[in-house]
């Protein structure tokens, strides 16, 4: 019976790091879509389009694409706030302009679902003459992106996440003093899971049983 036990327990381990290794060797097959650049165009809030404060105007609504602006009033001033929608790709763009319709900040997206943002790529703020006076880099000791990150543990969790809850988040974080990302998942108990992914190598550095408190 003991020798059974052991038995068991090795092929449990195999199979985990043999997951592990498929998951980091699959990866480079994975594209990274990111696109932070800012075009000459974004620069300036065009006036054609016409939105009163309060409301939102469609652009374009597509399989593909989806791009509104909207108008704000904040602090007593009104702002416009430009979405753009990569469907395909899961990738928002953000675009802050202010009264003048000149562009104040620009920061992007990775979105696996409607309640989970990451920020990614290099994020932008304007002074009021048009030039930049900071860009803070997401991407910034990382190695593996988000989407290679969601496919690591999109492949880790196939078998073992629930369907009932077929949701998965995706973080920033650190660990050890090492740049990681969060992969959370429901398993098919309905028990919340965590993977530590290392943000460089790509590979699954800890398991970890996550307990929600309201």
């Amino acid at each position: 019976m003991l020798q059974i036990l052991r038995y068991t327990a090795f092929y449990v381990v195999l199979f985990l790091l043999l997951s592990s290794c498929a998951a980091i060797k699959g990866v480079k097959e994975v594209s990274c879509h990111l696109v932070d650049t800012i075009s000459r165009q974004d620069l300036h809030l065009a006036t054609t389009y016409n939105v009163e404060v309060g409301n939102s105007v469609t652009i374009c609504c597509s399989d593909r694409c989806f791009e509104e602006i909207m108008q704000l009033g904040v602090n007593g001033t009104n702002i416009y706030f430009r979405t753009v929608t990569d469907k395909e790709n899961r990738i928002i763009s953000q675009y802050i302009y202010d009264n003048n319709r000149k562009l104040l900040s620009c920061l992007f997206y990775f979105v696996p679902n409607e309640f989970n943002w990451v920020r990614i790529g290099r994020e932008y703020k304007f002074n009021s003459k048009g030039d930049i006076i900071k860009i803070i880099n997401h991407e910034d000791g990382y190695s593996i992106c988000c989407e290679q990150a969601m496919y690591i543990g999109d492949r880790y969790s196939k078998l073992k996440a629930s369907k009932e809850y077929p949701r998965r988040i995706l973080n920033r974080g650190k660990w050890q003093g090492k740049n990681i990302w969060e992969y959370h998942y429901i398993n098919r108990k309905k028990q919340n899971k965590m993977l530590v992914i290392d943000g460089n190598s790509g590979k699954i550095l800890k398991k970890l049983d996550v307990i929600i408190t309201y």
